[in-house]
């Protein structure tokens, strides 16, 4: 003898596939975004460089920067052409200088940057030297601390041309060299870029 069910069984309710569809649609969507965007950057390599190169650091030539003691140090203008050893700079001082010391070659670093605790938001270029540069600048800077004005000022030439020429009161080591004198960013980075060529 067969019973009746107890509950009758109801037909089971049909599933709408519309969320499913919502869902699929959305994930073929998005394959699609990232296909074209890797094709975009695909073919954007191919045209050119996605990175410009990077910046010149170091001097490209090491004549570019020297550093010299100052011999002697007189307002007026460079005779031209100028004897061997002297040389000017933007401000109307003739120097006469002695022997390179150190030049580009000892760079490792070019880079740009604000004074800390500027209050007027002064600009430096900061060079960075390699081992045997600090120790030659370390041993120069202490010669030159130990002379008298002006033979304790230190001449960076860039170019042919002095571009600071501080005295010099105690030896510097580290191998850290700050221009600095007034420039703005676009000053800077100007003489940023006529050192490293």
């Amino acid at each position: 003898m067969t019973y009746p069910p107890l509950f009758p069984q109801q037909p089971s309710p049909k599933r709408s596939r519309g969320p499913l569809l919502l869902v699929g649609g959305l994930v073929l969507l998005l394959l699609a975004i990232v296909a074209t965007g890797v094709v975009l950057v695909v073919r954007r390599s191919d045209d050119q460089p996605a990175v410009d190169p990077a910046p010149r650091t170091k001097p490209s030539d090491p004549t570019a920067v020297e550093f010299r003691r100052v011999l002697t140090v007189k307002a007026g203008t460079c005779p031209t052409p100028a004897p061997a050893g002297t040389t000017c700079d933007a401000k109307g001082m003739r120097y006469t200088l002695g022997k390179v010391e150190l030049d580009g070659s000892n760079v490792t670093e070019v880079k740009t940057g604000i004074q800390q605790g500027s209050t007027t938001g002064g600009w430096y270029v900061g060079l960075t030297l390699d081992p045997e540069g600090t120790k030659l600048f370390a041993q120069l800077t202490s010669s030159l601390s130990k002379a008298n004005p002006p033979a304790n000022q230190l001449a960076i030439l860039v170019r042919g041309q002095v571009v600071t020429a501080p005295s010099v009161q105690s030896a510097i080591a580290g191998g850290k060299i700050e221009i600095s004198g007034g420039y703005t960013r676009d000053s800077a980075e100007q003489l940023a870029g006529e050192i490293t060529g």
